[in-house]
């Protein structure tokens, strides 16, 4: 993580944190969704962390959730920078629209996988 990174994914934890109270969806974003569908995945998961209830499975799963929340908070509520994460020392773009995707797709796979 280099340090535009490291900035953005700390803000973002913080705007999710307060339940993106005080967030604003940027200009350039095209994107419809609630705020509180964030915030409810980003808790749901984070609890799960918290608790370190469940196999290493669903664990891991929870863990998917909660660091989209983190990406598709940068991708909707900071300027552009912050839309590119590094992974392995290398960057790569996310988008509004893929992380949105992502999130919807694990967090269904990850309620179905407590039941």
């Amino acid at each position: 993580m280099n340090e535009v990174d490291e900035k953005y994914h700390d803000l973002a934890i913080k705007a999710l944190f307060k339940g993106l109270y005080d967030s604003r969806i940027q200009d350039d974003v095209s994107l419809n969704i609630e705020k509180s569908e964030i915030s409810k995945a980003f808790d749901y998961s984070g609890n799960i962390l918290r608790s370190n209830s469940g196999d290493d499975h669903y664990r891991m799963m929870a863990e998917i959730v909660f660091e989209t929340c983190i990406r598709l908070a940068r991708c909707l509520f900071f300027p552009m920078e912050a839309r590119t994460i590094v992974l392995q020392g290398k960057q790569y773009p996310i988008s509004a629209e893929q992380q949105i995707d992502v999130l919807r797709r694990n967090l269904k796979e990850l309620e179905q996988y407590k039941s």
